[in-house]
C-alpha cells in the first residue's frame, strides 16, 4: 500500500539526525579557543562521549521497543537529544558541555533503532526497500549539511555552531503529526529473535565497520605522506565518499531488485576496489576514485544489511532487530582504532595504506565466500545466504 508523502518524510527525518552528533567536528578548534586550559583529547571527547552513549541506549531502546509506545520512546529520544544539543549553546563550563553530549547520545540511542525500525513498520517489499535505500541517503544528507554548517556557524561563535541540533525540532514535529503508532504484530518469542540469521548479520556489520572506520582513521596520514595534499584534500574526498553513499542509497530498491542474490557481492566488491585504490594511491586522482568506490559499497551495504536484520526476526522484532544492527555498527567503529594500530603492528607496518591493503584482501575474501553462496543452488544456499 502506497504511503503518503509526510509520512515518507518524517520517517527520514529521523535518519537526517543519526550522524549529527559526529558532525560538530569542524567547530572543535574553535571550542577549544574559547576554553584555553581544555587539551585536544579533551576535545575530542565530545565527539566520542556521544557516541559511546549512543550504544547502550541504543541496545535499550531495541528491547524497550516491544514493552513500550513507539511514539513514547521517539518523543523521549528526541527530547534528551535536543536538551544535550542545544544545551551547549547555554553553558559556561566545560565539564557541563561533556555531560549535555553525554544527554544527546543517549537521546541518540533511544531513538536509533526506529530509524529503519519505523520502515519496517509501515512498509513491505520494494516499497520497503526503496525507503531503506533513501535512508541511508538521508545520514549522508545530515552528514553533508549539518558538517559544513557546524564549521561556517563557527566562524561567527562557537556558540551557534551548536544550531545544528535544532534540526531535531523539525523531526519532533514532523513525528508528532505525521507518525501514528504503528500496529504491533503479536510479540516475537524471544528465541526466534537470536536466531543464527541475525547473529550472522551481525557479525559481517560488527566487521565490515571496523574496515570502514580506517577510510577516515587514515585517509589525511595516507594523503599527507605521500605528498598528495593537505586537510582540505582529504575532506574533499570525505565528502566525494558520501556523496557516491548518497547515489547509491537513491538507487537502492531498484539495484537489490536487479542483483538480486549478487547484491551483497556488488557492494562488497565495489568495497574492496576502493581500499585496493587507496593502498597503491601515488596519484590525488586515485585517492577520490577509492573515496568513490568505498563511497557506492557503502551505500550499498548499509541498507542491504539492515534489510537482512529485518527479515532475518519475526515482524514483531523489527526495531529490536534494527536496533542491535546499529548497536554492532557503533560498537564496531568504536573498537576500530585499536584493531586496526593492532594489526598494524602484528604485521611491524603502521602505514596507512598496508591497512588499507589488509582491509582490502579481507573485503575480497569476503565477496568470494558470498560469489560461492550466491552461485549455490537457492535451496541450499537459502539459510546460508541470509546472511550474505
Amino acid at each position: 500500500m502506497k504511503k503518503n508523502k509526510g509520512l515518507a518524510l518524517a520517517i527520514l527525518s529521523v535518519s537526517f539526525l543519526l550522524m549529527l552528533r559526529l558532525t560538530i567536528s569542524p567547530a572543535l578548534a574553535t571550542i577549544g579557543k574559547a576554553f584555553p586550559g581544555v587539551s585536544q583529547g579533551q576535545l575530542m571527547n565530545m565527539v566520542t562521549l556521544a557516541s559511546l552513549m549512543a550504544i547502550p541506549f541504543g541496545f535499550l531502546a531495541g528491547i524497550l521497543a516491544t514493552k513500550i509506545k513507539t511514539r513514547t520512546l521517539l518523543f523521549t529520544g528526541l527530547g534528551l537529544y535536543l536538551v544535550g544539543g542545544l544545551g551547549p549553546i547555554f553553558a559556561t563550563d566545560f565539564t557541563l558541555i561533556l555531560v549535555l553530549r553525554c544527554f544527546l547520545g543517549a537521546g541518540t540511542g533511544l531513538f536509533l533503532p526506529f530509524a529503519a525500525g519505523l520502515i519496517a513498520d509501515f512498509y513491505e517489499g520494494e516499497e520497503r526497500n526503496t525507503m531503506l535505500g533513501f535512508q541511508s541517503t538521508a545520514v549522508a544528507l545530515g552528514n553533508i549539511v549539518t558538517s559544513a554548517l557546524a564549521g561556517f556557524l563557527a566562524t561567527i561563535s562557537w556558540r551557534l555552531s551548536f544550531l545544528i541540533y535544532a534540526f531535531a525540532f523539525v523531526t519532533l514535529l514532523l513525528v508528532a503529526i505525521k507518525v501514528p503508532e504503528p500496529v504491533r504484530a503479536a510479540r516475537a518469542r524471544e528465541e526466534k529473535v537470536f536466531n543464527g540469521r541475525l547473529v550472522s548479520v551481525l557479525a559481517l556489520i560488527f566487521l565490515y565497520a571496523i574496515i570502514y572506520f580506517s577510510f577516515f582513521g587514515y585517509l589525511s596520514f595516507v594523503v599527507e605522506a605521500r605528498q598528495l595534499g593537505d586537510a582540505a584534500i582529504t575532506g574533499l574526498a570525505t565528502m566525494v565518499m558520501t556523496l557516491m553513499s548518497m547515489i547509491t542509497g537513491l538507487f537502492f530498491g531498484k539495484l537489490v531488485r536487479l542483483f538480486q542474490r549478487f547484491s551483497f557481492l556488488v557492494g562488497v566488491g565495489l568495497n574492496a576496489i576502493g581500499f585496493f585504490l587507496l593502498s597503491t594511491a601515488n596519484v590525488i586522482g586515485l585517492i577520490f576514485i577509492g573515496a568513490a568506490c568505498i563511497g557506492l559499497g557503502f551505500g550499498f551495504i548499509m541498507p542491504y544489511g539492515t534489510m537482512k536484520a529485518t527479515d532475518a526476526v519475526p515482524k514483531a522484532a523489527a526495531t529490536f532487530a534494527n536496533g542491535m544492527f546499529m548497536t554492532f555498527i557503533n560498537v564496531g567503529t568504536a573498537v576500530s582504532p585499536l584493531l586496526l594500530i593492532q594489526i598494524g603492528n602484528l604485521f611491524q607496518n603502521p602505514d596507512g595504506q598496508f591497512i588499507y591493503r589488509f582491509c582490502a584482501i579481507c573485503l575480497a575474501v569476503a565477496g568470494l565466500v558470498s560469489l560461492v553462496l550466491a552461485l549455490l543452488p537457492e535451496k541450499a544456499s537459502k539459510g546460508n545466504s541470509q546472511a550474505a
